[in-house]
């Protein structure tokens, strides 16, 4: 590059908590300068960081049959409005601009002093900065692909491939590479990050440690380039040939052995733990309660933009793992009992009781349209995946928990091999090491863990390439929810591209429950006591032991020492239930209790009644002045009474009173009927050629020889 002036913002970022640029303002520099020091230098590879996009693209659901805005004007590129002029899909110029500084800094890093005073830290920082610019290019070519891959002019293209700083003299008229030779180059640049790069970031290691998590790696680019070849053999690409999937399975074959082999996936957590290995790659972490704001329901103080659709509650399996129109423990009365417990993790639904409060979608609920929020959800559902349950957002009380964006994970990387493995091998070849079977057992176990050791459905579907991969992207639709996969893999996969999205209304009645079967609901109540012993445990009492053979049994026991003569009490609040409003009343008859004795200050109590919480009053049901039982159940039974709590009051005249377990049995007084009447809520109707993004308009009226995607006009 000639001697001159250059201008470059180095823009005020810091990205990682290791050692890195300080914030600079505008400054001018001439080249020789700019690269004497990576203080400067290195402030254009921030470029790459910088411009990335975290975040989830939730409206790109809105795009698919996985669901829809609240609004309804906010969907108007799946009802027909999409227009070349004006399409918000692909960042174009975002892309290129970074790819520019990328190249800037490729072409001229080389001798570009990082650390003059430790020769060896300077050597190591050179490679993992150049490691990271062909890392950091091959992800925003992928951006490319992905964004403007298509069919124009009867070929499969790509994108212009632009490795070298342009200047006003070359020819800037340019043309789209074809797909496969874009996907040559993104996997180009992978293979040079993976020979430069940490292959993980983990401990204390100045170079390889924790505090580089934000940074590219090794296996960052291994997982980027399985995604990136598998979207390269899908039937929208090309001729989506076995060799393609070969390919693509090989390559994520070997990202999962680098990531200590097919091994369990971790639990969901609040998808939020930056210590989960299971995440590749994601965005430095920072404290936040936006998800929440947006997409709590209303009844939890959210705003509730994000409806799942029907259509994707559908597609979770029952609890045994089968589909739920060829399940046999599903019941279309109770639609949301016996699921895959993913579904409750990942969807707000009516009854939902979450952080203290009860989701009401019904007709009239706090949660459906004109309740709290005019709005409401236009589904009878809300989006609970990547909210966190320890974030409340009570006007008295917000909270906000970690957050971050995940760039690249396991999970993916798992689903990539599953589906590139069928395709190439068959669902059980374990050619590479493992199979797709292997691999959905994983996914499945981990969503499910009732299914780990046997999982019938998938074997059945195991039997063939075709059933194996309706499961597969079907489990693929599920895990990855929500994430912003569902728009590319329909139109990588020509899969239909339109869907008529459902939604449930639901009509509530409340009918008395005279039938009910009584329960323990001390399993569920809430236990007060006036007074434990700090060695001793109150969850004790209602902690669902059952197999007592003494008082000498050695669990955990609730125990009131130094309370000789004094009366003493332990309490149940009943579990909560929703009938319209929020119930806690229940009809009960029976309580029965073992006590515990120790030879010396914990002895059986002489004197015991029971309290009932009436209409708000407390009311005395049963009493027994004889003193009660050693080493058996205690049992007391009344007149049936409707109440929302129960207190036992007890006392030794000679010592204290301990309890191993109290038991309450009885049922709620009231219960609500719901009849599920599901609607049609909107119609998708994209035209056939919008499998395909435009590439922006204004760049092929400037590059002539920039063919457009065919149907675009």
């Amino acid at each position: 590059m000639d001697m001159k002036r250059v201008i470059i913002f180095l823009l005020p970022l810091v990205l990682f908590a290791c050692d890195f640029i300080e914030p600079r303002p505008l400054i001018h520099q001439t080249t020789d300068e700019l690269w004497s020091h990576a203080t400067y230098g290195e402030g254009i590879l921030t470029q790459g960081y910088a411009q990335l996009q975290p975040g989830y693209p939730l409206w790109m659901e809105y795009l698919t049959d996985n669901a829809i805005s609240q609004n309804v004007n906010e969907n108007i590129l799946a009802l027909g409005g999409w227009m070349l002029e004006g399409n918000p899909i692909g960042s174009w110029n975002r892309c290129y601009n970074v790819i520019k500084y990328l190249n800037i800094f490729l072409e001229n890093e080389s001798n570009m002093p990082y650390r003059i005073e430790d020769v060896v830290r300077d050597s190591i920082t050179s490679v993992h900065r150049r490691g990271e610019a062909y890392y950091l290019r091959a992800w925003y070519q992928w951006e490319l692909l992905r964004d403007y891959g298509g069919m124009a002019g009867g070929e499969y293209l790509g994108f212009p491939i632009v490795t070298t700083v342009l200047k006003s003299s070359d020819d800037l008229n340019l043309k789209r590479d074809s797909y496969e030779a874009c996907v040559a180059q993104i996997v180009n640049d992978l293979d040079s990050a993976i020979s430069l790069l940490p292959k993980r970031y983990d401990g204390e290691d100045l170079y390889t440690g924790n505090q580089n998590r934000g940074r590219a790696s090794g296996l960052a680019a291994m997982a980027l380039k399985a995604r990136v070849y598998l979207f390269a053999a899908s039937p929208a690409y090309g001729d989506s040939s076995k060799d393609k999937w070969v390919r693509a399975a090989k390559a994520a074959a070997e990202a999962i052995e680098e990531t200590d082999g097919l091994v369990d996936l971790k639990p969901y957590g609040n998808f939020n733990d930056p210590e989960n290995y299971d995440y590749i790659w994601i965005q430095p972490t920072h404290v936040g309660n936006y998800t929440e704001y947006d997409n709590y329901p209303p009844s939890l103080y959210g705003s509730g933009i994000t409806n799942p659709s029907q259509n994707l509650v559908d597609a979770f399996p029952d609890i045994n793992g089968y589909p739920i129109a060829s399940s046999e423990v599903y019941d279309s009365n109770n639609p949301y009992d016996n699921r895959d417990p993913r579904f409750k993790r990942f969807i707000f639904f009516n009854g939902d009781y979450y952080n203290g409060t009860y989701v009401s979608t019904y007709e009239g609920g706090a949660d459906a349209p004109g309740g709290l929020k005019q709005e409401g959800t236009r589904t009878g559902y809300f989006m609970k995946k990547l909210t966190s349950g320890n974030v409340t957002l009570e006007p008295n009380y917000v909270t906000s928990d970690i957050k971050f964006f995940i760039y690249l994970h396991k999970t993916e990387l798992y689903l990539n091999f599953a589906e590139a493995a069928n395709e190439a091998y068959g669902p059980t070849d374990s050619s590479l090491g493992f199979s797709a079977l292997d691999v959905m057992k994983k996914i499945r176990e981990r969503g499910n863990p009732q299914l780990a050791g046997s999982d019938p459905y998938l074997v059945e579907q195991s039997a063939s390439t075709d059933a194996f991969r309706e499961l597969i992207h079907n489990e693929r639709r599920l895990e990855l929810s929500f994430e912003g996969f569902r728009f590319w893999d329909i139109r990588r996969t020509n899969q239909n591209l339109n869907h008529t999205i459902k939604g449930v209304k639901i009509l509530l009645s409340v009918l008395e429950n005279d039938t009910g079967e009584d329960v323990n609901i001390a399993l569920q109540s809430k236990a007060s006591t006036d007074y434990v012993s700090s060695w001793e445990t109150l969850s004790a009492v209602n902690d669902g032991n059952y197999n007592i053979t003494s008082s000498r049994d050695n669990v955990p026991k609730y125990g009131n020492w130094n309370s000789q003569g004094m009366w003493r009490y332990v309490q149940y609040d009943f579990p909560p239930y929703l009938v319209g409003t929020v119930s806690r009343d229940h009809v009960i008859s029976k309580s029965d209790i073992y006590w515990w004795l120790d030879g010396g200050g914990i002895q059986i109590p002489d004197s015991v009644y029971i309290e009932v919480k009436e209409q708000n009053e407390w009311k005395r049901v049963w009493n027994n002045w004889d003193g009660e039982k050693v080493d058996q159940w205690n049992v007391a039974t009344f007149d049936p009474v409707t109440a929302t709590a129960i207190k036992i009051n007890f006392k030794s005249i000679v010592a204290s009173c301990g309890i191993i377990e109290w038991r309450v049995w009885g049922h709620p007084s009231k219960v609500a009927k719901y009849q599920y009447d599901y609607v049609d809520i909107e119609n998708h109707t994209y035209k056939d050629y919008m499998r395909y993004v435009p590439l922006p308009y204004r760049e092929t009226l400037i590059m002539s020889n920039l063919k457009q995607n065919e149907g675009w006009k």
